[in-house]
């Protein structure tokens, strides 16, 4: 846990001066969004001209307990038909992610079938998690390690130059993991899911509200919560802001807010989103820059904010 307590306290908050700087340095183009989004990308880089040339999208694949399907499906399963089409190029993310010239790099955090995972994924967790409504749904060591893990891959994307991080995640049983972590965020659970399961999962989440962060993620989160989430700490510790996409990165967000609240400031919401991912934005302060629900989480609708990211850094180096 050595490296985790550095980088937390390694995470300053976003520079209220930097991001005036930022908004004031696109004001001519008197585009609202622009200028938000361009106060958002100067307070997190601690520069009122902020960058956006290097960027990197990052889907992790994580399967829960809570959707085991109790047999194994080999290439058929849902993460792993997901993550081929990413990889294949077929798959939207991989449209909008050319048209933008921004490389994807595939995790496999925990897939229920990691050997059926394209060969080009990363592997960095610890396997899939248990049903979260039977017991923990992994140990805090898993837990750890998947958080040190995240940080690691945040270093080593720095190392070759990193401006803007992109996130999406992969999975089933993801949304069960997102109402137990908001329960628990929240302190209450959080009702009108329209699901059995996750709001029985945010009811549990919300008894443990009084646990450390540690220990909400082992209970409640996934193995790509835990990845996403120390991916997103590094980030913030140095400098760079992140890009979050449906309910499940707003679950590693959530986490990462737990151990570290500063980094709201180096989050950017790329929509509304489905399911639990509204009410996520607003306990953690987002407004999104679309109102609408984009995909399924999967880095699509992160992906399409990076074209509004190039015209800010467009705007700020015509200043």
């Amino acid at each position: 846990m050595t490296v985790l307590r550095h980088v937390i306290e390694s995470i300053s908050p976003a520079s209220g001066a930097h991001a005036e700087g930022a908004r004031q340095n696109v004001a001519a183009a008197e585009a609202p969004l622009l200028t938000r989004l361009a106060g958002i990308l100067g307070g997190a880089q601690h520069t009122a001209r902020p960058r956006a040339a290097r960027r990197t999208i990052v889907v992790c694949a994580g399967d829960h307990g809570t959707g085991d399907p109790g047999i194994a499906l080999g290439a058929s399963h849902p993460t792993v038909v997901a993550a081929h089409a990413i990889a294949d190029g077929t798959a939207a993310l991989a449209h909008i992610a050319r048209s933008s010239q921004a490389p994807i790099l595939i995790v496999d955090a925990g897939a229920r079938e990691s050997a059926a995972m394209p060969s080009s994924a990363i592997q960095l967790g610890r396997g899939p998690t248990h049903d979260l409504l039977a017991g923990p749904a992994m140990t805090v060591v898993d837990a750890a390690l998947g958080l040190e893990a995240g940080i690691a891959l945040a270093v080593s994307l720095a190392d070759h130059g990193l401006d803007l991080l992109a996130i999406g995640a992969l999975g089933v049983g993801a949304e069960v993991s997102s109402a137990a972590l908001l329960g628990a965020a929240l302190g209450a659970p959080p009702t009108g899911l329209g699901d059995a399961g996750a709001e029985a999962a945010g009811a549990h989440g919300a008894e443990l509200a009084g646990s450390g962060a540690i220990e909400q993620l082992a209970s409640l989160g996934g193995s790509e919560t835990a990845v996403l989430a120390g991916l997103v700490l590094g980030a913030a510790s140095m400098n760079i802001p992140t890009v979050l996409d449906g309910y499940a990165t707003g679950a590693a967000a959530l986490v990462a807010a737990a151990f570290a609240p500063a980094i709201r400031g180096y989050l950017i919401a790329a929509h509304v989103g489905a399911f639990t991912q509204p009410r996520i934005l607003a306990h953690l302060g987002l407004q999104p820059i679309f109102e609408v629900g984009l995909g399924h989480g999967e880095g699509t609708g992160a992906a399409m904010v990076l074209p509004l990211v190039d015209q800010v850094a467009a705007l700020v180096a015509r200043g």
